[in-house]
C-alpha cells in the first residue's frame, strides 16, 4: 500500500482507486467485496475464510475513503445483509468515464436511492456480472498462489467478455431517442457487447422471484418492440447504436433469482413456456443466478425458450459456430 499523505490520507494507490471507479462506473452501486472480486480476485484465495473478509477488502475500502475525501465516491447505505454499499457522485461518474475511456453519454446516471430497500435488485445484477465474467487472477497473481489455490482457479468455469464490455441500466427506446427513451420503453438491467467469439449483442434481464411470470413476459414484448423498431429510412433503430454483422441480432437472456432454487427452477420453466408462446424474432435464453455462478456461461447453464429440453452451454443454446477462447475480466 502507498504511504499516507495529505492528498491520499488512507494510503491508497492509483490502481486501487481506478478499480473503484471502473467498477462503479459500470455497476453504479457495489460492495467492497464485489469490487475486489471483479478486479483482484487473487485476494479471495489469499484470504479465503469469511472471517478474513475485512483483510480481503481493506485496500479497496481505503481507496473508497480516499476517493470520498475528493468528492468522487459516497456511501449508498447498506444492503439487507448489512454490507456497506458504495456509489459515485456526479464528479465521480465523470472520473469513471475517463477510467473506462467511455463518452459521458454512455455512462448513464448515478445510483440515486439504489439502497433505499437494500439494493437487492442491483446486487443481483452485480452477481450476474460476476457469474458471466467468472473473474480469474492475472498471470502474475496466479503464479504467486499456492499450488492448491491454483488448482481451484483452474477448476473454475470460463468467463465471458470483460467489465469494459458491459453496461447497466441501459434505456432501449420503444419511443423517443436513445438519450431520452419515451413511454413504454424498456431498460435492460445489463448489456453485454462482447463481440469476440462471434457472440452477438446480449440484453440481460435480471428478475427476482417476487416478479410474476406474466410481467417478465411483458418485458420481453417491449424488447421485441425495441428490436423491431425502425427509423424514418426504414432501418432497424438498434443497428445505429450497436454495429453487428447483418446476419446477427440481439439475444435476450433472463437470469432469475430467489431464495429457493427449486422454486426458481419451477418459475423459470413457466417463464420459458410463456416466452415460447410469444414467438419473439430473436433468441431468448434463461437460467438461474445460482446456476450461472456454479457453471458459468459456457457450462450446461441456459435454456433456449424456443427449444425447451435440458440446459445447454451458451454456444449450443445460440448455435454459435465456434467456442471462444478464455474470456473473463483479467484483474490488474
Amino acid at each position: 500500500m502507498a504511504s499516507k499523505n495529505a492528498l491520499w490520507p488512507y494510503g491508497s494507490t492509483a490502481p486501487l482507486r481506478e478499480d473503484i471507479l471502473r467498477v462503479l462506473g459500470v455497476l453504479k452501486v457495489a460492495t467492497a467485496e464485489q469490487i475486489q472480486e471483479l478486479t483482484r480476485p487473487h485476494l479471495t484465495y489469499r484470504h479465503p475464510a469469511p472471517s478474513n473478509r475485512g483483510s480481503r477488502t481493506a485496500a479497496h475500502r481505503n481507496a473508497a475513503l480516499d476517493l470520498a475525501r475528493h468528492g468522487l465516491v459516497i456511501s449508498e447505505g447498506r444492503s439487507r445483509a448489512g454490507t456497506k454499499l458504495y456509489g459515485l457522485t456526479s464528479s465521480g461518474l465523470e472520473a469513471a468515464a475517463r477510467a473506462l475511456e467511455r463518452p459521458m453519454a454512455e455512462m448513464g446516471s448515478i445510483a440515486r436511492g439504489a439502497a433505499s430497500h437494500g439494493a437487492a435488485h442491483a446486487l443481483d445484477v452485480n452477481a450476474t456480472v460476476l457469474g458471466l465474467l467468472q473473474p480469474r487472477p492475472t498471470q502474475s497473481a496466479f503464479d504467486r498462489l499456492s499450488p492448491a489455490d491454483q488448482a481451484v482457479v483452474d477448476s473454475r468455469p470460463r468467463g465471458l467478455g470483460s467489465l469494459e464490455a458491459m453496461s447497466t441500466e441501459v434505456g432501449l427506446p420503444v419511443t423517443g431517442t436513445d438519450a431520452e427513451p419515451g413511454y413504454g420503453s424498456v431498460q435492460a438491467d445489463l448489456v453485454v457487447s462482447a463481440y469476440e467469439g462471434l457472440l452477438p449483442l446480449m440484453f440481460v434481464e435480471v428478475d427476482r422471484s417476487t416478479m410474476v411470470p406474466e410481467r417478465v413476459v411483458a418485458k420481453i414484448r417491449r424488447y421485441q418492440q425495441y428490436v423491431e423498431r425502425r427509423d424514418k429510412q426504414g432501418r432497424l433503430w438498434w443497428r445505429a447504436r450497436w454495429h453487428l454483422p447483418e446476419d446477427q441480432q440481439p439475444v435476450v437472456a433472463l437470469v432469475l433469482s430467489g431464495r429457493s432454487e427449486s422454486s426458481v427452477l419451477n418459475r423459470a420453466a413457466v417463464v420459458m413456456n410463456l416466452v415460447d408462446n410469444l414467438k419473439p424474432p430473436f433468441p431468448v435464453i434463461g437460467t438461474t443466478l445460482n446456476r450461472l455462478h456454479e457453471r458459468g456461461p459456457w457450462g450446461q447453464t441456459w435454456w433456449n425458450a424456443a427449444r425447451g429440453g435440458s440446459p445447454q452451454s451458451l454456444d449450443q443454446a445460440l448455435d454459435l459456430p465456434a467456442l471462444p477462447l478464455w474470456g473473463g475480466l483479467q484483474a490488474r
